[in-house]
């Protein structure tokens, strides 16, 4: 009987310990999500190799550093394509479409007049996209020339400030950049190293021919209001990936060295 005893003590004070340990965790009811127990990210895909689809499923550094932040959680992900405009204007998480927006979003003081963003992910520089056969080595001489844009974005901002004489041609999609810089309905693209980079890489025609240092970072970003809790725990389980070492695994994966 005194064996009997000193196992349930020893049973009760594992139960305890395994409830201390409990309450030391995230408390996910406390977060406000639009489903209990999921983590719904919107996004803006196709932008490979950050946010993209294969056989049908987002993947990308962006949707998989995400979804390493959910598992630290202990959520699930459903990932919602709804455009650049709805995360960047705030209305997307406002309207409870999600909880949170991974987008290569550019952390600007002008976005955080209507969003709140995380600590900074990734550092995005600007470039200029061309063909082979365009004859564009430099912005300049874009002057006269088609150069096409992603609206709202900072690569937009940036090509209205320095690419003088060139007809700027904004796009909805950042897909469609590439497609019409394929069909030669630009001449150039100017956008985010990461996605002008992968493009080069995947198409012998395209030629990467200029960054340009804007010391930007992208940021995840949440309502302006109410998600102070939810941006805590993403910030603390995003330093959490980058000490275990799943950060640096993902950018191996999408952006291998060597």
């Amino acid at each position: 009987m005194k064996h009997l005893r000193m196992i349930a003590v020893l049973v009760l004070a594992l139960a305890l310990f395994a409830s201390a340990c409990s309450d030391d965790s995230t408390d996910t009811s406390a977060l406000g999500l639009v489903n209990e127990g999921t983590l719904t990210v919107c996004t803006d895909s196709p932008y490979p190799p950050m946010e993209f689809e294969v056989d049908g499923e987002f993947t990308g550094f962006d949707i998989e550093l995400m979804r390493a932040i959910a598992d630290d959680l202990g959520l699930e992900t459903e990932i919602v394509n709804i455009g650049f405009d709805p995360i960047t204007s705030g209305l997307a998480m406002e309207a409870g479409d999600c909880d949170i927006a991974a987008a290569s979003i550019t952390i600007t003081e002008e976005r955080e007049e209507n969003i709140d963003f995380s600590e900074g992910y990734f550092s995005g520089d600007q470039s200029l996209l061309t063909t082979s056969s365009s004859g564009i080595a430099v912005l300049a001489d874009t002057a006269g020339k088609n150069l096409g844009v992603q609206t709202g974005t900072t690569g937009e901002e940036y090509a209205n400030a320095n690419a003088s004489g060139a007809s700027i041609v904004s796009f909805e999609n950042p897909g469609d950049l590439i497609l019409a810089l394929t069909a030669g309905e630009v001449d150039a693209v100017l956008q985010d190293i990461v996605t002008n980079g992968d493009a080069a890489l995947n198409n012998a025609d395209f030629v990467l021919v200029e960054t340009y240092t804007t010391d930007e970072f992208y940021g995840f970003a949440v309502k302006e209001e109410g998600s102070e809790d939810l941006l805590a725990a993403v910030n603390a389980s995003l330093a959490t990936v980058r000490d275990e070492g799943t950060y640096d695994e993902i950018y191996e994966e999408f952006f291998p060295q060597g």
